[in-house]
């Protein structure tokens, strides 16, 4: 019972995933986009102080092709959902097995024990290709927001002429208060501090705890968790290698002699 509970839960708490997944807001390429064809490269270079290719590092425009950081942004996103799919899949299978007390829970245990392997190339992908991507598509999203501001609260600046505002962009917003915040208006200054809530600062980078959290959160939940919620399918399928049943349930085989006893006792 123990084993067909924690499954279940498991299951829930994959589900619950799933749907944080596809209700999760990321940062949107078209606002990069829309950053790098409205702006020209003397607008981008500001000034010794303030300017978008000191605050980034270099010109974020410049060889920079948005769908593919749109893809390797994802990859990571993606890989995690379909082992997530896959892992809720196992788990409703185990319940039904359970259930039935299947002879099949011998194996779908050693298939459940592999997932951890497959799931730890996560948080390496997330790493390696989609947290670089996120950050330029963040600072992208970012860099927009300061131009598009700058627009409405200076008016025809140059070098924003050719800058469309986005949907999702509220031009209409009330220039008395958000003007005042002159840090995110126009090419930025490095030194300020434009970290907003869990966000990076997108003149300081990525900050480490973006490439850390991916592997808390994998020892947490697929390591520590889900080897508990194995020991106890392992265990269970033992219980009931112990226990004599028929051919389609686990439990130790009877004898061949005691069968054909048995047959000939209930022919006779």
């Amino acid at each position: 019972m123990g084993s067909m509970i924690g499954s279940g839960l498991y299951a829930v708490l994959m589900v619950i995933f799933l749907v944080m997944y596809l209700t999760w807001k990321q940062a949107d390429i078209a606002y990069g986009k829309a950053f790098c064809a409205g702006t020209t490269a003397a607008y981008r270079k500001g000034d010794a102080v303030n300017s978008f290719d000191i605050c980034y590092g270099s010109d974020i425009c410049k060889d920079t092709k948005w769908d593919d950081v749109q893809g390797a942004a994802m990859v990571s996103s993606i890989y995690g959902l379909l082992t997530d799919v896959l892992i809720l899949l196992l788990m409703v299978g185990t319940v039904v097995l359970v259930g039935m007390k299947h002879a099949a829970i011998s194996k779908m245990w050693k298939v459940l024990a592999v997932m951890p392997l497959l799931v730890f190339l996560g948080p390496i992908l997330n790493v390696a290709v989609s947290a670089p991507a996120q950050l330029t598509r963040r600072t992208g999203a970012a860099f927009y927001e300061m131009a598009a501001k700058d627009k409405v609260c200076n008016g025809e600046v140059a070098g924003l002429e050719e800058l469309t505002f986005v949907s999702g962009f509220d031009k209409n917003f009330d220039t008395k208060s958000v003007c005042k915040d002159t840090k995110w208006i126009g090419p930025p200054d490095k030194e300020d501090e434009l970290r907003e809530g869990w966000g990076p600062d997108p003149c300081k980078g990525a900050m480490a705890m973006m490439s850390i959290m991916p592997f808390i959160w994998y020892f947490i939940v697929y390591l520590a968790l889900y080897s508990y919620l194995l020991f106890n399918i392992w265990s269970y399928k033992e219980e009931l290698v112990k226990v004599p049943t028929d051919d389609t349930e686990m439990g130790a085989a009877k004898p061949a002699v005691a069968t054909a006893t048995a047959t000939a006792t209930a022919a006779a």
